[in-house]
Parts: C-alpha cells; structure tokens; sequence
C-alpha cells in the first residue's frame, strides 16, 4: 500500500511574500527551503510556486488566480501520497473557492488525511474533518508565528520548531524539547449551564468564516447537532457579531449545538469576549442550559493550542473548571 507522506503547503489566503519578509528570508524560496530543511524525512513538502509568490489586491478581486488555487487544493485532496495540507497563512479571498472543491475523494480513502490552519481556512479544516479519514486540526498557520514572535531570529526558530515537531503533532504524539509552540489540553471555564464530563466532538471555527456555509451542502456537511461549537474572531465590532451569531440562530445550529466554546476575540486592542456572552444572552435556547465555556487557548492569539476537530475527546469539569483533551484508551484499546 502506498504510504503518505506528502505535506502539501498552501498559500491560498494570504500570499507568502510578506510574510517571508517578516521572518527575515530574502525570498519565497528561501522560505520554502528552510521548511524543507526541518520538515523531517520520509515527510517531504510540495508547494505551486506561483501560488507561493502571488500578489494580492484588494481593490481588484483580492486574487486572480482562482483557477489555479482550485486546481492546487483539488490535487492534493485526490493524491493518496497526500498525508497533509497545511496552510501558511489566513488571510482572505479562499472561502470563494469552496463551491469548486470536491471532497468526495475522501470516502476512498484508506489512511488519515490532515488539515491543519485557522481562520479563514475554517471550513476547509472542518469538512476533512467531517469524513471518516479526515482530520483537521484547528490550529495556527506558521506564518502567524511571524507577527506574535519578535525578532526575526526567534520567529525563524519557531518556525523551524513548527516543522520539526510536525510528524509527532499528526501521530498524535506529544513533542519534547519544544521551546515556542504550545500544546494541549484546552482549559476554560464554565460560564454559564450545566455541565458533567465526558466525551465531546468539536466542530466550527472563526465565526465570520463560518456563517457564509451554513445554507449550503457544506454546512450539512458539517452538521452541529449534539457537537460543541467553538467560535472565535478578529476585528469585528458587537453589531458584526450579533449578525453572525444571528445566522448561526436561523440556521438551527446553536439549538442543535451540545454546547459552545468561545475562544479569543478581540477588535485592535478592545477585547470583545465579554460583548459576545452578552450577546449571546439573546440567541441561545431561553431554557439556560446550553453550557457556554470560555478560553484564550484558541483564536487569533498567542500562545494558542492544536483544536482537534469532530475527534472524540474527554472534557473534564471540577468546578467550574473545564479541561478537554485527548481521550486515555482503555487499557489493551488503542483508542480512537
């Protein structure tokens, strides 16, 4: 049987360019080469070069290269050599592509395929995670680490330390001798329901992100029902939330939903948390008993934990402490 172990590199948000700036490379293909450098073998990392050094306007369409970024992430869904695709960055003008993608590739598959990035790469990550061989991992894209570590030296070091600690991140294993990256388990506290532990799926994402799927087939795919829902978000002012939370009532999800989990948000320095649980207050069942939980460990933050998706994982509450993280098998089970 043919064994994965392509990481297929996308820079279908945000353009690499800048940010191999930020990390003091002269060029995208430095950048590409130093990820090669650290990605350990057998793993080998693919990437569209002209992918990697498009241009983005804003004021023209964002991207013109629709055409091609489809065809990029189409690819490397159907290659079975396909182990990972992992997102460089968030950013803007992907969610477009969505309608264009065909997923059913992965019901024939016969070994795991990872997503991994956050934000804007939201529902991308939650639809693998939907099917049976999917995982997705909502977690940071490695250029994030560019503009929450300072100098340059240091954030090339995290970067390298991204790379390095990859493989034991997919198998499920937890890496030594990391010095920037953070890790599980997800801690926050109950703020308002009921809640006893056990066992919890996670599905969702950046809020903003998330609500322009919830008509469509992609938001069946991704069906809320007796799930958590994590939510989080960046730059978006009270009235912006409310719509978007707004959306998420119509559509049935926070009824369908076993409970929330907000992580970050923040608009510039404002943190905006504390408007969403107000907010919330006029969305949620009237019966009081969806349990809401907070956390900073998610979102467009730093340090932020790796958000298994649609995974079971044991949460855990004492008091109004609540802990979720990977379930402990049962002794002679290897788990899930």
């Amino acid at each position: 049987m043919m064994i994965p172990n392509r990481i297929h590199l996308l820079a279908h948000s945000n353009p690499l360019g800048p940010d191999a700036l930020r990390f003091g490379f002269a060029d995208v293909a430095e950048y590409i080469a130093f990820a090669r450098a650290h990605l350990p073998p057998p793993l080998r990392l693919t990437c569209s070069m002209p992918l990697m050094e498009a241009v983005e306007r804003d004021r023209h369409g964002g991207r013109n290269d629709d055409a091609r970024r489809i065809r990029d992430v189409q690819a490397a869904l159907n290659d079975r050599r396909t182990l990972a695709i992992v997102a460089a960055s968030g950013g803007a003008y992907f969610t477009r592509l969505l309608p264009h993608l065909d997923f059913g590739g992965l019901r024939e598959r016969a070994t795991p395929l990872w997503a991994l990035g956050f934000s804007e790469m939201t529902t991308l990550v939650g639809v693998v995670a939907s099917y049976s061989q999917g995982r997705g991992l909502y977690w940071l894209c490695p250029n994030w680490l560019s503009s929450q570590i300072k100098p340059a030296e240091a954030a090339r070091a995290a970067l390298a330390e991204f790379w390095r600690t990859l493989p034991d991140v997919i198998a499920g294993r937890a890496p030594s001798h990391v010095q920037y990256l953070h890790f599980g388990p997800i801690t926050g506290e109950l703020v308002s329901g009921r809640l006893r532990s056990g066992t919890v799926r996670l599905v969702g994402g950046c809020l903003a992100v998330l609500t322009p799927i919830l008509a469509g087939a992609l938001g069946r795919r991704l069906r809320p029902d007796g799930k958590w829902l994590i939510l989080e978000d960046i730059k978006e002012a009270p009235y912006r939330l409310d719509r978007h939370l707004a959306a998420l009532k119509i559509a049935g999800w926070l009824e369908r939903a076993a409970g929330l989990l907000l992580g970050d948000f923040h608009m510039l320095h404002e943190d905006t948390q504390p408007a969403v649980l107000e907010l919330l207050k006029y969305h949620l069942p009237a019966n009081g008993r969806t349990p809401v939980v907070t956390t900073r460990q998610f979102g467009h933050v730093w340090p932020l934990v790796p958000v298994p998706l649609n995974r079971p994982l044991a949460l855990e509450v004492r008091g109004q402490t609540v802990t979720i993280g990977p379930r402990t098998p049962a002794p002679g089970h290897p788990g899930t």
